[in-house]
């Protein structure tokens, strides 16, 4: 019911959108939970962003199963047996830019700060995470990497397979935002 309520928060974000938001519905988010003996490190260029320029409040949003893998039998096992995208098929993060009223849009590469919830298979967790912004021709880019735990949402890996799974999750996100 919790991620119903942050969907429904994030259209409604889309529905309103005037001028100061800044949206992509195709940035990238890839996550690397590689180990010495598998490399998994699949794409996801399929992800909702919605900046507020006047607040410093965004909110992203994407579907667990546009990840795409390398090989067919891991985005199945992905899909199926870790994050369970039938039964979650969102993650988001809403929350907003840390001193947002210090940022310079006008000013070139900034580095910044972003806290607020990050929901994976259904578990809602605080983070606060660095990046970057940088606003060119109307167009802002942001771009972070932060690690996350999967055991942080409740995502189990099996015995068998644990020595090939990293516990431990970078994930980088790249967005270019244009005006709305």
């Amino acid at each position: 019911m919790r991620t119903f309520l942050i969907i429904v928060g994030i259209i409604s974000c889309f529905n309103s959108l005037s001028q100061g938001k800044y949206i992509t519905r195709n940035g990238m988010i890839e996550f690397n939970a590689s180990s010495p003996l598998e490399k998994i490190n699949p794409v996801n260029n399929h992800v909702s962003c919605i900046l507020d320029t006047e607040t410093g409040k965004i909110a992203f949003q994407l579907k667990m199963i546009s990840f795409k893998f390398e090989r067919a039998l891991m985005e199945e096992h992905f899909n199926e047996k870790y994050v369970e995208s039938e039964k979650y098929p969102t993650s988001t993060f809403v929350g907003s830019i840390v001193d947002w009223g210090n940022i310079d849009l006008k000013s070139k590469l900034q580095n910044v700060e972003a806290k607020g919830i990050l929901t994976i298979h259904g578990v809602d967790k605080e983070i606060e995470v660095s990046g970057t912004i940088n606003s060119s021709k109307n167009i802002i880019q942001i771009n972070s990497d932060f690690d996350i735990l999967l055991s942080d949402y409740n995502v189990k890996i099996p015995n068998l397979v644990k020595d090939k799974i990293s516990e431990k999750v970078s994930i980088l996100l790249e967005m270019k935002l244009q005006p709305k």
